[in-house]
């Protein structure tokens, strides 16, 4: 069995061999056949796939649907309640941790990463208000008795790992 492509934009359409304007993409073109089943049509979309103009207007309807959308406060709602249920199961947070730690641990060992972040938490530290709002926060911090219990026992912690070598 087989399905008819454009011969231009590559979208199926008409009969093999058969002249026409192909309803995609609008030029004059013909049907080529090409061969179905998963391999075939799986082989066929990544070479669609690799078509610069084609993948930009793919990106380009895919966003352009999604915003859509999330711009229904039905559909935004719904996928809030999923987030939060899967928020709720241990085994899902504890994936999700494992992936953005590892995510972020990678990022951090970019050399090129890091220059870019120290040069923009520089760049943030130089802002007066952002100087001011952390030291506001960090200061109420230190006033909850909780949070200096923790802060003290992780710096124990942290001074007797390190003086046997623990890593």
């Amino acid at each position: 069995m087989c399905i008819c492509v454009c011969a231009n934009c590559r979208n199926p359409w008409g009969a093999p061999g058969s002249p026409a304007r192909c309803p995609h993409c609008g030029e004059a073109s013909f049907a080529i056949a090409v061969q179905t089943g998963s391999q075939a049509m799986s082989a066929a979309r990544k070479k669609l796939w690799q078509n610069p103009e084609y993948r930009a207007k793919q990106s380009a309807a895919q966003s352009a649907a999604r915003q859509k959308l999330w711009q229904n406060p039905e559909y935004r709602a719904k996928q809030s309640a999923a987030t939060k249920k899967r928020w709720q199961n241990p085994e899902y947070q504890a994936k999700q941790s494992a992936a953005q730690s590892t995510a972020i641990k990678k990022l951090w060992q970019n050399p090129e990463y890091r220059a870019r972040m120290s040069a923009a938490m520089k760049k943030r530290w130089q802002d007066p208000e952002y100087r001011a709002r952390m030291s506001a926060a960090t200061k109420k911090l230190w006033q909850d008795p909780e949070h200096r219990a923790r802060r003290s026992t992780r710096r124990r912690v942290n001074a007797r790992d390190k003086r046997k070598g623990v890593n």
